[in-house]
């Protein structure tokens, strides 16, 4: 068993901290989603077990069922068209539920297959990716932090050790000026840990992760410092978060255009997500008037 670290998170080895961080920071991500779209005709049952495959696996399956009328589950492909669109599903069973059709579905016929994505793949694939790299930024951090707590070392005979404490805590008392000889003031050397104030530059980089994290979920950025970005940049980034977040209704209500349409049940969804507005150019130039007012002591 690996000995366990000393700070802090001394309850965690560094292998269960990084799993520990990954775990929050997946939960959290796992949570925005689930109440970033807003579905109508469906129960509350249907509607979490929906988006948990969503964020899973990125697709599920409508078809209608005897005695439960339309009923969504996983799928496994078994034929595929002419153009790399399956044909021919069966329907995955997860809880052994009676009545579940044995023998293989047609596409847009018998089941309706609906996705998250263009690209088919799961919204946990790049989730992970940003929570992997998020935690190895923590974990950085932690580093860091632990670092800072390392006291000055100090080399000393017995001898110089009375004179050394008296011109260290006078130091430590905050005195501007110190009296000491020469050959006091050349025993007390410190040797310092060497490592590098960071903090600031590793915050800005977990909060860079997160910022294109939720641009990708579709969701407003308030990790973005405005201030600090041109107008251009600003609403480049409010196009990608609107472009993300109405990508996963347009894909998921062609879907719900195929359940009506193939099995008679009628749902949609929307984004829970204000969209983005776009920035004017004016504020550049309340950005420059505020900045030459500062520099000319408050007037023009």
């Amino acid at each position: 068993m690996s000995k366990r670290s000393k700070n802090y998170y001394y309850t965690y080895t560094a292998n269960e901290l990084f799993d520990k961080v990954k775990h929050i920071y997946l939960n959290k991500y796992y949570n925005l989603f689930m109440n970033s779209l807003k579905w109508t005709g469906l129960t509350k049952e249907e509607e979490n077990y929906i988006m948990r495959k969503l964020w899973a696996t990125g697709t599920i399956s409508a078809f209608n069922m005897k005695d439960f009328g339309t009923v969504y589950a996983p799928y496994a492909v078994q034929g595929y068209g002419l153009y790399d669109v399956p044909t021919d599903v069966t329907i995955i069973n997860e809880r052994n539920v009676p009545g579940f059709p044995l023998n293989a579905l047609k596409v847009n016929k018998d089941a309706v297959l609906g996705f998250i994505q263009r690209n088919h793949k799961s919204i946990f694939e790049f989730v992970d990716y940003y929570v992997n790299r998020l935690a190895q930024v923590e974990m950085v951090i932690n580093t860091n932090l632990e670092l800072q707590k390392l006291p000055y070392l100090i080399g000393l005979s017995d001898s110089d050790k009375t004179n050394a404490e008296t011109i260290i805590n006078k130091i430590l008392n905050n005195e501007l000026v110190i009296f000491a000889n020469l050959e006091e003031v050349n025993q007390v050397k410190s040797l310092v840990n060497g490592a590098p104030y960071i903090l600031d530059k590793l915050y800005l980089f977990k909060n860079n992760l997160e910022s294109e994290l939720l641009t990708i979920l579709g969701i407003d950025n308030s990790q973005i410092d405005v201030d600090k970005l041109a107008v251009d940049q600003i609403n480049a980034n409010n196009q990608m978060i609107n472009t993300n977040s109405q990508g996963y209704v347009n894909e998921l209500m062609k879907w719900c255009k195929d359940v009506e349409k193939y099995l008679g049940t009628t749902i949609s969804v929307e984004s829970t997500q204000e969209i983005a507005q776009s920035v004017h150019q004016d504020m550049d130039h309340s950005r420059s008037n505020m900045e030459d007012k500062s520099e000319t002591g408050g007037t023009l």
